[in-house]
């Protein structure tokens, strides 16, 4: 038994040794590893930081070379918008030019009106001071929308374009802001109303 047990130690002692050979052998090594870990660390930020910087610097590089096209894109647009903004214009003219000309043609009908009205109130003995506010709720500005409605039903300065387009639907609307205070996006705009027809006789 005591062969044995001295065999078996002799063989755990030389197996002892050995590690400890090899633990002496490692231990720098193994020191070494938080410096390594650290170079490493620091390595892969500096590679993090290198190619972070190189595609900042061909980002920037691609922003400046497209932003030398703005100046003749701006250029365009501006023509473009301002050939819109002319036209608005023109258009909003002669729609208030029409909305004139049937006012005077109401004016005429109102004029017409009263007189045969104010002929045979007369004639059957009646007082005709409130007849020209009675007949001129039917007359004025709200007569005129309508008439120039008839004249060209749904008309919107930004129909048949495609407003379902963002750009399209904003570039109008600033546009048209611009060329008409007075622009109201339905088919009933024309010229607001300056009396209420139903106190007021239409102006001559």
């Amino acid at each position: 038994m005591t062969d044995e047990f001295n065999d078996t130690r002799q063989k755990r002692l030389r197996e002892a040794e050995q590690a400890e050979t090899e633990v002496t052998q490692l231990q720098p090594l193994a020191e070494q590893a938080p410096m390594l870990r650290l170079e490493k660390k620091h390595h892969e930020r500096q590679q993090t930081k290198i190619t972070a910087m190189s595609k900042a610097r061909a980002a920037a590089q691609d922003a400046k070379v497209k932003q030398g096209k703005v100046y003749d894109l701006l250029a365009y647009a501006a023509v473009a918008v301002g050939e819109l903004y002319a036209l608005l214009i023109d258009i909003d003219k002669h729609r208030k030019d029409a909305a004139e000309a049937l006012a005077k043609a109401d004016r005429v009908d109102y004029d017409t009106e009263l007189e045969e009205v104010e002929e045979t109130e007369s004639s059957l003995g009646r007082d005709t001071s409130g007849l020209a506010y009675t007949l001129a709720a039917r007359h004025g500005d709200q007569v005129v929308k309508e008439m120039l409605e008839e004249l060209d039903p749904g008309f919107d300065l930004l129909r048949g374009c495609n407003l379902d387009d963002p750009l399209n639907r904003d570039v109008g609307a600033l546009v048209v802001k611009l060329a008409s205070s007075e622009y109201v996006p339905s088919s009933t705009a024309s010229v607001e109303p300056s009396t209420s027809p139903a106190t007021a006789p239409p102006e001559a």
